[in-house]
């Protein structure tokens, strides 16, 4: 006698009855861990940007014990498996990772060649009696520090990557991001109305011992250096940007591959979500306009113009409207930035002499890069060694080249900074490349993620914003998401809990 077909069940209806309250459990403990995550990240810059040793230490070990739960399983059951497309990337970025980070460690070592550093050494040793064996590294306790936040942001890139294979997980990264950034620029208004913003706190970033209270500063939120806080408005305002383009949720009877944003009008897509996010994105865009940082600016322009032709791609001839609509935004955008921070930009130019400055500091980095091509003066020895070469015409102290790539070349070598800059462009790369692939109605995860890490990256040129410890952990993060999501898994994260299997 044959027997009746069973029916198949999943989610939920799939667990017995006395397994079910585990199930629910695991689920709860999923989320937690993948919302501590997010807060931890999106949070970071709350502390002076986290560039103290007292603000990323504790967030390093924070983000180590939660990597230790999510190696674990909590959160990322599958989440770590590779698929064939990305195996070859992601094999080339952790030999590169793994690299940079041996590197640093060799610098260390009394093993390694003598570099331009052995003199220092000896002549240390001769006029104290006394010094370290020669290394190439000339800070060691600084390049344990810059070992530890490298580690970190590795951790956090697998993280994301393993979390934010469900794509209303990505989304919510990206929502937490901007909420995040949202409370520091809100911090940078209060602080511009009571103290016109020479106060993080009780720091004073004037340089002086008092403050009039005809004194003004440029605003920085949370961040001690304007550009910094300049460009991670700019990247905020991008990833708003990115869920602005992102399309409505999928009813249950749309057919795959069908984005109803291609039949909907302007009017119709004005959507409350929609009206919120670019509402964000004016209140951000004020933020960055009143940091007066003209290289985030810039950055922040051309990253957004990256986005909006990612997003656009395949709608130019078909939706008219909404490219006559982005013209026009841009336009305006073009004319805000005029009238509210038009006289701020032009004084700034007009006076600031930082330029020429900046000239003489690269300079004193090309020097020492002479001295030392190969091994280089070990992670996080820029300022000893400009210390040293430092020009006769700045007398002010400085351990930052305002150059990343610069200052990366300085500190380990001509070769390995080809490696470390190979670990920041593979992902950037996926991401781009997922979101020229990836269908219209969630290109916006990875394009938002690739446009996101390119205002740091392009700022970084010229600044050191990608080296503040709270905007390397948030590119990390995006990163992560933008890799996972560039390769178009349809499988959502895992519902069902089975330990009889």
């Amino acid at each position: 006698m044959a027997r009746a077909p069973q029916e198949v069940v999943f989610g939920d209806d799939a667990v017995p009855p006395r397994h079910r309250p585990l199930a629910v459990a695991r689920r709860l403990a999923d989320w937690l861990l993948t919302v501590a995550f997010f807060a931890v990240v999106a949070l970071a810059a709350l502390p002076m940007g986290a560039n103290r040793d007292w603000a990323w230490a504790p967030i390093a070990v924070i983000i180590g014990l939660l990597a230790v739960a999510a190696a674990a399983g909590v959160g990322t059951r599958g989440g770590f498996e590779v698929i064939e497309r990305e195996r070859l990337p992601l094999l080339a970025l952790t030999a590169c990772f793994l690299m940079f980070i041996l590197f640093g460690l060799f610098q260390m070592a009394t093993w390694a060649p003598l570099s331009g550093s052995a003199w220092f050494y000896e002549t240390a040793a001769r006029l104290l009696g006394g010094a370290h064996a020669p290394v190439p590294d000339i800070a060691i306790d600084a390049s344990r520090n810059a070992l530890l936040k490298c580690l970190t942001c590795g951790a956090i890139f697998l993280m994301a990557r393993a979390l934010c294979r469900d794509r209303e997980r990505a989304r919510l990264l990206l929502l937490m991001f901007i909420a995040g950034a949202l409370v520091v620029v809100g911090y940078g208004f209060l602080m511009q109305l009571q103290t016109n913003s020479c106060y993080v706190g009780s720091y004073l970033k004037k340089v002086g011992a008092y403050q009039m209270w005809s004194d003004r500063c440029l605003m920085s939120g949370t961040f001690v250096s304007s550009n910094s806080f300049g460009s991670y408005c700019g990247m905020a305002l991008v990833a708003a940007m990115a869920l602005v383009f992102a399309g409505r949720r999928r009813r249950g009877d749309t057919p795959y591959g069908y984005d109803e944003d291609d039949e909907e009008s302007f009017v119709a897509s004005l959507t409350g979500f929609r009206v919120t996010m670019l509402a964000a994105c004016l209140l951000l865009l004020g933020g960055l306009l009143f940091s007066a940082s003209r290289a985030g600016l810039a950055a922040t322009l051309a990253s957004g113009s990256v986005l909006a032709m990612l997003m656009l791609r395949g709608r130019w001839h078909s939706r008219p409207g909404l490219v006559r609509l982005f013209v026009g935004a841009a336009i305006a955008i073009g004319l805000v930035v005029l009238v509210i921070a038009g006289n701020t930009m032009v004084d700034k130019m007009v006076r600031a002499s930082d330029g020429g400055d900046r000239i003489r500091i690269w300079l004193a980095a090309l020097q020492a890069i002479r001295m030392s091509p190969w091994l280089g003066w070990g992670l996080g020895g820029f300022a000893d060694i400009y210390a040293v070469l430092q020009p006769a015409a700045l007398p002010v102290a400085n351990d930052l080249a305002h150059s990343t790539p610069l200052e990366t070349m300085v500190e380990v070598g001509v070769p390995m900074a080809l490696v470390g800059y190979a670990i920041v462009l593979i992902p950037c790369g996926v991401a781009f490349y997922g979101a020229l692939t990836r269908r219209r109605a969630h290109r916006y995860l990875p394009g938002g993620a690739f446009a996101v890490a390119v205002v740091p990256i392009v700022h970084s040129m010229v600044d050191f914003s990608l080296q503040m410890p709270a905007i390397a952990f948030v590119v990390s993060a995006l990163l992560g998401m933008g890799w996972t999501q560039a390769f178009g898994r349809r499988e959502r994260a895992p519902r069902d809990f089975t330990p009889w299997e």
